[in-house]
């Protein structure tokens, strides 16, 4: 009798430690980082929130635009720790070997309409994102490049 109340004790601890394990952000956030970190925006995309997939279509649409392949470095980072409040979550990270902490915020959304279950998706907010300005203005006619627009 005991044999079978250790198991099924041993069981219950495992599903509860498995469970909770996925209903983590921490592994969205190590996703979307890798993905951004790679200027892959598309597959970052996949852990974003709807409006987070626009800004970074709206990035990738910049780098696009620039026609300037980005130098791309394997950076490291480190998951320092992670705050959850019913739907929303802030994970902390630092690149190896850097004392700069710097936090990606997630909720915890419906993907599915036809399911209750929500997932953690990464929301990045306009703040969050620092879109880079054009460096070139191929849409505006060489009369008007060097104009001070700001005068009018």
């Amino acid at each position: 009798m005991k044999k079978y109340l250790l198991v099924l004790i041993i069981g219950f601890l495992m599903g509860v430690i498995s469970c909770n394990n996925n209903n983590s952000p921490r592994p969205v956030a190590e996703k979307f980082i890798a993905a951004f970190q790679r200027h892959d925006f598309e597959e970052a995309s996949k852990y974003g929130t709807k409006e987070t997939a626009k800004m970074l279509k709206q990035l990738q649409r910049i780098e696009e635009f620039e026609k300037v392949k980005p130098e791309i470095k394997a950076v490291k980072f480190i998951v320092v720790s992670e705050e959850i409040a019913v739907n929303k979550a802030v994970v902390y990270f630092k690149e190896e070997g850097s004392d700069t902490e710097e936090k990606i915020r997630l909720e915890k959304v419906n993907v599915n309409p036809d399911s209750k279950e929500k997932e953690w998706r990464v929301a990045l907010s306009k703040t969050d994102v620092k879109i880079p300005r054009p460096t070139s203005h191929p849409a505006l006619p060489d009369s008007l490049k060097g104009t001070n627009f700001s005068a009018c």
